[in-house]
């Protein structure tokens, strides 16, 4: 009986395992998008309707927010 709890408590962990390396994933492809972001020109960010103010601001922000 016992181990019918421990393999759904193995499912559960790995079912959070891997949500946990899918929220590492996404956090990291923001952080990128907020690095490309600060790497444009006032022309560029004026081209995609965003103002050097909003991009400085964006980029400034935590991996996790």
């Amino acid at each position: 009986m016992g181990t019918i709890h421990s393999r759904g408590f193995a499912s559960i962990l790995k079912r959070l395992g891997w949500q946990v390396i899918a929220w590492m994933i996404m956090r990291e492809e923001k952080r990128l998008s907020r690095i490309a972001l600060s790497e444009l020109t006032d022309d560029q960010l004026a081209d995609i309707g965003v103002t050097p103010k909003e991009a400085r601001r964006e980029a400034a922000r935590p991996f996790w927010n």
